[in-house]
């Protein structure tokens, strides 16, 4: 197999088979070691974890290579007509016509097959020409949000990846801040996670209460390929700073409330300079965990209309209760403008989902999205390139599989984007009319 100019069937680092995009066999050239022949199983045991590490390091760069690009870096290569344009910009292709025809804006590009298309860039550069004015006033704060469940498999990061690429589409300045150490989301962000390891402004280090020269959040934030979407990312020191931060219980109550609330303290330093911080924490509810509950100014909470994911999220807002009870004691200016579930990886035609999902819409409280993110290989396709659907041009699949997976996403997060707006006073008067932008 060969993609972006890499063979993956046979590559000389290592053996790999690939029998079709998306899954791979990965082939050991040394034998691993024999358990039935050597009598020190702890010994053995390590050993076979290191030859298996010390293969899929090997694997790493090239699955990494073949998914993103040929120069080692991910690059943003969005298009789009003039209708999908319209919709991000809150305006209509006629009016973009309008406002070309009369010099207001340049033409838009042309394809080789005369397609006329716009960039990302494209729209930063419509909405200043046309006074569109997105997010926050200056003086007003970014609203935290933290996409949270601490059960795996109910498409966390996912939803969190999507949603910072559809509010950058937006206009909105975004940061994301990477909490999991696993760090599918700074992957997924094409962070180079070996550069870390050596790097003391990490976000580990400055949430360790061990490492003062970390002193600032701020050090810690790299760019993207997206121009206005800035990424905080995990680093393979966070599980130890989860043993640090919990070693402070042994210290008093002081240092517990300090721990608790390191991460809220470190964006106080970035809440001017974005309309939206998104907080993708680990699956587990530890101190990393509570430092996002803590920092957060609004709750997404991701549930596939499944019964036994249903179950574990009831345990999960009852932990997230208590741990809210627990923090108060120390800070009693804890408190959430909005909490959304959201109905994840819905398929409709499955009866038992869709009476699960009636469930889920009567006990909720009032509090579920209107709107479920279906299931759709066209995430999971865009998810092996390590992207969203946003930042691909060519669907897997048919281009109306593609639209509509789109054309859901983003009614589910203009909802949330009206959440996000209602924490900003200047922004309240614009809700009632369905209209989040406003032209000068």
């Amino acid at each position: 197999m060969t993609r972006n100019g890499t063979n993956l069937t046979n590559h000389p680092q290592f053996g790999i088979v690939v029998p079709n995009y998306g899954h791979f066999r990965v082939r050991f050239h040394e034998p691993l070691p024999n358990i039935a022949e050597k009598g020190d199983i702890t010994m053995l045991s390590g050993q076979i974890l290191d030859a298996m590490i010390t293969s899929c390091e090997n694997a790493k760069s090239v699955l990494r290579q073949a998914a993103i690009d040929p120069s080692d870096r991910k690059t943003l290569n969005i298009s789009m007509g003039a209708t999908v344009a319209a919709e991000f910009l809150g305006r209509t292709p006629e009016a973009l016509s309008k406002a070309e025809a009369r010099g207001r804006l340049p033409a838009p590009k042309t394809a080789a097959n005369g397609r006329r298309f716009y960039t990302v860039e494209d729209l930063i550069a419509i909405r200043e020409a046309l006074g569109i004015k997105m997010g926050k006033l200056p003086e007003e704060r970014a609203v935290v949000l933290a996409t949270q469940n601490f059960k795996g498999g109910v498409s966390k990061t996912t939803t969190a990846k999507h949603l910072a690429d559809y509010l950058g589409l937006r206009g909105y300045r975004v940061l994301v801040v990477d909490c999991d150490p696993q760090a599918s989301m700074s992957v997924m962000f094409d962070v180079n996670l070996e550069a870390l390891v050596d790097e003391t402004h990490t976000l580990s280090n400055f949430l360790s209460p061990r490492i003062d020269e970390a002193d600032s959040l701020r050090k810690t934030i790299q760019r993207t390929c997206w121009p206005n979407i800035d990424i905080c990312p995990a680093n393979l020191g966070l599980q130890d700073t989860e043993w640090e931060l919990t070693a402070t219980i042994e210290e008093g109550p002081t240092a517990i409330a300090g721990a608790f609330r390191m991460l809220r303290i470190g964006l106080e330093e970035v809440r001017y300079d974005y309309d939206v911080v998104i907080l993708d924490p680990p699956p587990a509810m530890g101190f990393l965990g509570v430092n996002t509950l803590t920092a957060a100014d609004g709750l997404l909470i991701p549930v596939p209309a499944r019964q036994l994911d249903y179950l574990s999220t009831i345990h999960f807002m009852q932990t997230c209760r208590e741990a809210m009870e627990l923090v108060s004691k120390f800070d009693s200016s804890i408190d959430y403008g909005f909490i959304r579930i959201v109905c994840t990886m819905f398929q409709p035609s499955r009866t038992n989902e869709a009476q699960m999902l009636q469930v889920m819409e009567k006990t909720y409280a009032g509090q579920m999205l209107s709107t479920p993110i279906l299931l759709s290989e066209e995430v999971k396709n865009a998810g092996l390139s390590m992207s969203s659907i946003y930042e691909i041009n060519k669907p897997y699949g048919s281009h109306q599989t593609y639209t509509r997976c789109r054309d859901n996403l983003n009614m589910v997060f203009r909802e949330i984007e009206k959440d996000i707006c209602k924490q900003w006073p200047s922004r309240m008067a614009q809700l009632g009319t369905d209209r989040l932008t406003e032209a000068a």
